[in-house]
């Protein structure tokens, strides 16, 4: 077990840590499977409203690659299918029946896993819909089925603070894991599993799994941080990636024969008790939020998540609600006020000084201005970058520019915008440039 060493990111403690207790959510009535949280897809649609589907019946799949589908985590009818602007997708809504209908695939036998040909896993778990949970870099896209990564991440924390604990998805799952873990060495060579530091006293059973340590602080866990620390050839920026949770999703997919359709996830929120929600992916959000204030924003994640609606559902790749208070009321005096509660990157408050337990908002404390230099979006980031170098570059149209400061090496973790004082959406724009980059590559 190796520690990996890093320095920058979000440092600061904070409030609303959900605990380890698990609850099971009510049954919805309605599912669906978004096409919103899919990078780079391009949808086309399997099914026509009031279609009847089976749990595992492909939806829609992926113009790029016709193999890659995503299937239905429920028995019903297609109830809506919704569009956004130019009529892209935005989610297959599905009326649930009382009683799953499974679609029944092939399974493999446990013990066979290091000599069945590796084309029939792949074609499997596409066929099931689960392939898409390999991601390649560096743009984390969808794996190429026919590439061999360097080494292949997987991290047992999601991509927020408050992303489910990895003892609640690893309970009872020991066997799955172990399995998928067999599964990956037959993609790759070099596995690398990576903690949080403070989650490692209630990992005991799978210490012997874990081959690195990463800090608490947000994103070092993040496998293209951990990416970053580890890689040593120009070959290996095409790693692959996969969450824990989607690896047990594999697995059990692999020897059951059914698309596993439980999911587990956390919603965090002020003043309230935070546990694990055991649902179906795709539940819909106002089932998992209940009652909502007018101030409260919801997002997938605090620093890089995507803002959803209480009528819209959970993404097949999302683990995460946050309801960030949004008001956006000046405080009076507040350049004077000493700030003991509030979370700070440029240690302008006196919360700098304490180890207290903050909470986030969603006040930008300020309107954008031009660029001015500070570097403090140099000093958070957890690669390294100059996220205001790589931004000129991108506003010049200068992507060779962008490419030399580091613009690959981007994890997307937010980080710079957070603490960008200018209040400049560092992380939308550089995120922009790397899919213009990669839409020009294709």
């Amino acid at each position: 077990m190796e520690n990996i060493k890093i320095l920058k990111g979000f440092k600061p403690r904070l409030a609303g840590m959900p605990d380890i207790s698990v609850i099971q959510a009510e049954a919805p009535e309605t599912i669906a499977v978004p096409a919103m949280d899919i990078p780079y897809i391009r949808p086309r649609l399997l099914v026509k409203e009031n279609d009847l589907v089976k749990t595992g019946t492909p939806l829609f799949c992926d113009k790029r690659n016709n193999c890659i589908v995503y299937t239905s985590p429920g028995t019903g009818i297609v109830k809506q299918i919704v569009f956004g602007k130019r009529r892209r997708l935005k989610e297959v809504v599905i009326a649930l029946d009382k009683k799953d209908d499974f679609i029944r695939f092939e399974t493999l036998p446990r013990d066979s896993i290091n000599t069945i040909p590796k084309s029939k896993i792949v074609k499997l778990l596409q066929e099931g819909g689960l392939w898409q949970s390999f991601r390649e870099f560096p743009f984390k896209d969808t794996a190429g089925e026919n590439r061999r990564p360097p080494m292949i991440i997987v991290s047992l924390n999601g991509n927020d603070p408050f992303s489910p604990h990895p003892e609640v998805v690893l309970e009872n799952n020991k066997d799955y894991f172990e399995f998928g873990i067999k599964l990956l060495k037959r993609f790759s060579e070099q596995i690398i599993i990576t903690s949080r530091k403070s989650s490692l006293e209630k990992l005991n059973k799978f210490k012997n799994h874990i081959t690195h340590i990463v800090p608490d602080f947000y994103p070092a866990w993040d496998p293209g941080v951990v990416l970053y620390y580890l890689k040593k050839f120009p070959a290996e920026n095409h790693s692959w990636c996969i969450s824990v949770q989607h690896l047990i999703l594999v697995a059990k997919f692999l020897l059951t024969g059914i698309y596993p359709v439980k999911r587990i996830i956390t919603v965090t929120r002020p003043n309230n008790k935070k546990p694990h929600v055991v649902t179906r992916q795709g539940a819909p959000v106002k089932d998992l939020v209940g009652s909502l204030d007018d101030n409260l924003f919801i997002t997938t994640g605090r620093f890089n998540g995507r803002a959803v609606g209480r009528e819209s559902h959970m993404g097949f790749f999302e683990n995460t609600l946050a309801l960030i208070p949004d008001n956006q009321k000046e405080v009076l005096f507040g350049f004077i006020q000493p700030g003991l509660t509030k979370p700070t990157a440029s240690r302008t408050f006196l919360s700098c000084l304490t180890r207290a337990p903050k909470t986030l908002d969603c006040n930008l404390h300020g309107e954008e201005r031009a660029c001015i230099n500070c570097g403090y979006c140099t000093n958070i980031c957890p690669n390294d970058l100059a996220p205001s170098f790589i931004m000129k570059a991108l506003s010049s149209d200068d992507i060779e520019d962008a490419l030399s400061y580091g613009l690959l090496d981007c994890c997307r973790c937010g980080l710079c915008s957070y603490a960008c004082p200018s209040k400049i959406e560092l992380t939308e724009i550089l995120s922009h440039g790397m899919d213009a980059h990669y839409k020009d590559k294709e």
